[in-house]
């Protein structure tokens, strides 16, 4: 019994196997597409406006840390 089941061509094990890849290979290309589109437009933005936004924020932190120091002095 075991040994015509073993000879067999489609076991089911092996169709259950296949239905469960198409499905993972499914997922992952809509994931890829998902990543592609996000680096599309990550890659778009220039490099110059990040920078930008970088220095803008540490020029506000710097001035922010410098009026809390002249509060704290002078309301001593």
């Amino acid at each position: 019994m075991g040994r015509r089941d073993a000879t067999a061509n489609n076991l089911p094990v092996d169709t259950y196997r296949k239905q469960i890849g198409k499905q993972n290979k499914k997922q992952t290309a809509s994931d890829v597409k998902i990543l592609r589109k996000h680096t599309e437009q990550k890659s778009s933005t220039p490099k110059l406006q990040q920078d930008m936004k970088v220095m803008i924020g540490l020029m506000m932190a710097v001035v922010l840390c410098v009026y809390i120091s002249l509060f704290i002095w002078l309301y001593k």
